[in-house]
């Protein structure tokens, strides 16, 4: 059996006092090996919590292990002193600030790429899964 998508949870904000978490879903897709998604959300979900969902490259999440990275809406630094990286997310007024483990993350990233490495991307296959997928919907 071969592995389409790659997804992992990280909690962000582990508050039990108040009754709720936030974790960022990190999602992966063989269709679409360029990218990664990334799914913030609250647990139990309410108007008031952090939420969100934003594309970023792979090869830019990679990076951003090692140097800062990225402009608009994501941006990465890794801090590695405090063993993680930092996204800096913003869409329109909602600015959030989540720190990922940097292990979990590049244990992410490796796992994308035992599917599909770097480099061997193959942009029309992508194209053409995606613009099947969305004459699907």
């Amino acid at each position: 059996m071969q592995v389409e998508d790659v997804t992992t949870e990280l909690i962000v904000d582990d508050a039990p006092s108040r009754g709720r978490l936030t974790v960022l879903q990190v999602n992966w897709r063989r269709a679409d090996p360029l990218a990664v998604t990334l799914d913030l959300i609250s647990r139990p979900d309410h108007p008031a919590l952090p939420r969100g969902t934003w594309v970023v490259l792979r090869d830019a999440l990679r990076a951003g292990l090692e140097i800062p990275t990225g402009g608009g809406d994501v941006r990465i630094t890794p801090e590695p002193d405090r063993g993680c990286v930092r996204l800096d997310l913003s869409s329109g007024e909602l600015h959030s600030v989540v720190r990922l483990d940097i292990e979990a993350a590049r244990a992410f990233l490796d796992a994308t790429e035992r599917v599909v490495p770097r480099g061997e991307e193959r942009p029309e296959e992508e194209l053409e899964a995606v613009l099947a997928d969305m004459l699907r919907t």
